[in-house]
Parts: C-alpha cells; sequence; structure tokens
C-alpha cells in the first residue's frame, strides 16, 4: 500500500475515534442532567436524528473507502505507465547502442580510407635495364604505407576513395654509355615524365604531380624500353604518394 493510501487510512481511524469520543461525550452528558430534562432531550434527540453517533460517520467512512479505492485505481495506471515508460526506455537505449557501434565502426573505415601515404626505393643495387619492353617498375623496399594501397608486391598504388593525391618520383643511373627515362602513369595514361642522358657521368632525374584520382585508379612507375635505372643502399630511386583531400 503506497503512502497516499496510509495516510488516508490513518484518516479514516482517526475520523472513527472522534466520532465515538463525540458519542460517549454526548452520553456522559446526557447522564448529569436531571430525570426530566433527560426525558425531554433524549425525545428531542429521537425527534431530531435518525441514529446514532456511530451512524452520523457511516457517509463519511463510505467516502474515505471510495477514495481509497480510486487511488488505489491511480496508483496501478501509474505503475503500468511507468513499466511502459522502462520498456520504451531500454527499447530506446538498444537503439543507441546499435547506432553508436554503426558509427564507430562508420569512423574507423573513414579513417582507414582517409589516411593515405607511401614511400618505396628500389629493393636491390645495381641497374634494371636497357629493357625492351614498357616496364612497370617495383619499389619492393617500403618505407612507410598508411592504409595500405600500396602494393610492393605489383609497384602499384590503388586510390581507395575519389580526391586529390600528389605523387613524386626520382630515379638515378650509373654513369657509363646510356640513358635513364620513364613516366608516372595513371590506369594506361602517361602522366609526367622523366630523362637522362651522359656518357661519363651518373644521372638522375624526378618529377611530380598532383593528381585528382577516382576511387579504384591506379598509379604506378614505368621505364621506357631501352632505358635503364639503378640504385644501391642509398635508395636514389623512390615512388611516393598520399592522399591530400578526399572530394
Amino acid at each position: 500500500m503506497g503512502f497516499p493510501s496510509v495516510m488516508l487510512l490513518m484518516c479514516l481511524v482517526v475520523g472513527l475515534s472522534t466520532c465515538r469520543a463525540e458519542g460517549e461525550d454526548n452520553q456522559i452528558q446526557v447522564t448529569e442532567t436531571t430525570e426530566g430534562e433527560q426525558e425531554n432531550h433524549l425525545t428531542e434527540t429521537v425527534a431530531s436524528d435518525t441514529g446514532s453517533p456511530e451512524k452520523a460517520c457511516d457517509p463519511n467512512i463510505y467516502m474515505v473507502l471510495k477514495e481509497l479505492g480510486a487511488l488505489q485505481e491511480r496508483q496501478e495506471a501509474t505503475a503500468r505507465a511507468l513499466e511502459e515508460t522502462n520498456r520504451k526506455l531500454e527499447a530506446s537505449e538498444k537503439k543507441v547502442d546499435v547506432l553508436n557501434s554503426t558509427l564507430t565502426e562508420m569512423r574507423r573505415t573513414y579513417e582507414d580510407q582517409h589516411q593515405v601515404a607511401f614511400s618505396a626505393a628500389m629493393p636491390k643495387e645495381g641497374t634494371i635495364g636497357p629493357v625492351n619492353v614498357l616496364y612497370p617498375l617495383v619499389y619492393k623496399h617500403v618505407l612507410s604505407n598508411i592504409g595500405g594501397h600500396y602494393s610492393p608486391v605489383t609497384g602499384y598504388f590503388t586510390a581507395p576513395v575519389r580526391g586529390l593525391y600528389y605523387f613524386s618520383f626520382s630515379s638515378f643511373c650509373w654513369a657509363g654509355d646510356g640513358t635513364s627515362g620513364g613516366s608516372l602513369y595513371r590506369n594506361e595514361n602517361k602522366v609526367v615524365s622523366w630523362y637522362g642522358y651522359s656518357k661519363t657521368d651518373p644521372i638522375s632525374g624526378s618529377n611530380s604531380a598532383i593528381l585528382l584520382l577516382q576511387a579504384g585508379d591506379m598509379v604506378n612507375i614505368r621505364l621506357w624500353d631501352g632505358r635503364k635505372i639503378s640504385d644501391n643502399g642509398n635508395k636514389y630511386s623512390t615512388f611516393s604518394g598520399f592522399l591530400l583531400s578526399p572530394m
């Protein structure tokens, strides 16, 4: 039973006690009168009152009991409403947990796709070439590969998202009769190149480009037919790139 019900019940008990006390007081006052006055008083009481003092309290008792029943119904309705609210809150909390998990996964995916940078060098000491085809260079010595979008197996960088990318490369060739040259390719399209020739001195070259790439575009360096490229532990010949801004 709730606190309001207890209070009403206490009020009911106090009311009953009060009514009984008043009845007893009335009886005592009657005994103190004379016989003639008592008869007249009792006659007036019978004529003016249809019941005892306890009966006068009966309507109040019924009203209190009725109010107690109504209060109990309101308490039960409130309890049911609270239970329904708790169920809705639990369902909302589950939805929030699912949403937070989804947002976390989306943020992780976004970070993986938008943290992009790599740098790699030629893997061996010596000279490649002169070659007799358009030769894709594979920079196997990876210095960094944030996001893992450069392949040291194929030599290709694959764009994870649409955006602006910056690429640079450098080349070196030992002294001797020959030339060095090649190009940076986007898919099958030549973008920028380098070229060098010397019979007596080492030759070097470099170039760079900012490209708007679509997700899935591939970029690599290719050595021209009849050209050569060299390197040693100093890592003269390199290929690097990073994402400037997604678009």
